[in-house]
């Protein structure tokens, strides 16, 4: 179809504000195209999908009052974000679903079996409610910088088909006396009045020990100001708190969030699920390079670690005619890419060093075969066998 771009934008506009004779005529445009064997069918049929109301896991069934029911309104994209009033700067930014690429993050056993416990309680919030009981709605994520808290509360949104309201907290403090309070209220009014998971970023930006002597008591006003607003929201919608510095939060900010949870960075298996998943390996020369990647990377943040396997990526790309060994690679990237926690390990993969070959054997948690460890310092198999053997008789010659 001639100018279909256009058409599809209108269909957008329109279905997002109707959810009656706009879908209809979308749906009947969809159909004529398909009869007529036109593949610009298949967009406007996702478009009708992604644009549903909310199904049943949606906060405006989830979130019935003690007393009464509430009207909960859809957010569409001619919503006005709240803004500063001094810098009209907007205080949240928004994610619509069909624009939600978030994927599960890589996470222990007890990290997925509490996010399972949270979808539980939504799937059956009914028979929750028939108790007298609210489903667990707010949820403070904590732990290092690129553990997967924003991910993992955008992955929230995405499955529950909900628009994510992100706002990062640092930037709602303002300098004018009473507006840092005055953005927190229009926040909240804003995503309490519309379906939506809302995501407070960088939350320890304004939810500070109370009693911190360097504060001034405009901030602390402002910590009350946060507690009343969550204390609201409380059974309207679902809401996450981010923070990569839980120890500077004030102890009643945390009894507001129903769950609790710190997010670690990754161990061995979720490392090597991480690089496996952005790698493809595809043959043993490239699954011994994931395997010394998630080796290398012990300690270190799910990010930082996508990062280095996006480098080796590239690295495979431009320098695959180099005579530098995958050894001498994959050290150089950790490096450089996480200098300040790549540490021992990352020091050591240098191809001629005796060390790097005497670690990679000895490990405990990545084993690496003879052929995968020839692969990895650019030798022979020959080579490697006889590295070890060397190896071993100096270590009985040292005990002697």
């Amino acid at each position: 179809m001639d100018h279909f771009p256009i058409v599809r934008s209108l269909a957008r506009i329109s279905l997002s504000n109707d959810d009656g004779p706009a879908r209809h005529q979308v749906t009947r445009l969809a159909a004529a195209l398909k009869k007529a064997g036109d593949s610009d069918s298949v967009a406007l049929e996702k478009l009708l999908t992604s644009t549903q109301r909310p199904k049943e896991l949606a906060p405006s069934r989830l979130t019935q009052s003690g007393t009464a029911a509430r009207t909960v309104e859809r957010l569409s994209r001619n919503a006005a974000v709240p803004v500063d009033r001094e810098t009209s700067a907007p205080l949240a930014s928004i994610i619509f679903p069909e624009e939600n690429t978030a994927s599960f993050p890589a996470f222990p056993r007890h990290v997925r079996d509490t996010v399972s416990a949270l979808e539980l309680e939504w799937e059956h919030h009914e028979r929750i409610a028939a108790e007298g009981l609210t489903p667990s709605l707010s949820c403070l994520l904590y732990g290092q910088p690129g553990t997967g808290k924003t991910t993992l509360a955008l992955w929230v949104a995405k499955t529950l088909e909900l628009p994510a309201v992100i706002a990062r907290l640092d930037g709602l403090i303002s300098s004018f006396l009473g507006t840092t309070a005055r953005n927190l209220g229009a926040l909240f009014a804003f995503a309490n009045r519309y379906e939506c998971v809302l995501i407070l970023d960088e939350f320890d930006a304004i939810a500070k020990l109370r009693d911190d002597p360097n504060e001034v008591g405009e901030i602390k006003r402002v910590v009350n100001a946060l507690l009343q607003n969550i204390d609201l929201r409380a059974e309207r919608g679902i809401t996450f708190g981010l923070t990569n510095h839980s120890a500077l939060l004030d102890p009643a900010v945390w009894r507001r969030f129903d769950v609790q949870l710190e997010l670690p960075l990754p161990n061995t298996e979720q490392r090597l699920q991480i690089v496996s998943g952005l790698l493809h390996p595809e043959s043993p020369a490239e699954s011994a390079e994931a395997k010394l990647l998630a080796w290398v990377s012990a300690g270190i943040s799910g990010a930082e670690l996508q990062t280095m396997a996006r480098r080796l990526l590239k690295r495979r790309i431009t320098s695959a005619n180099t005579d530098s060994s995958p050894v001498e690679v994959i050290g150089q990237i950790a490096r450089s890419t996480s200098a300040q926690t790549s540490g021992e390990r990352a020091g050591e993969l240098i191809a001629e060093s005796p060390n790097t070959l005497r670690r990679l054997v000895r490990s405990e948690e990545i084993r690496f075969s003879q052929a995968e460890l020839a692969h990895l310092l650019g030798v022979s198999a020959k080579t490697v066998a006889r590295r070890l053997a060397e190896n071993e008789s100096e270590e009985l010659d040292n005990a002697s």
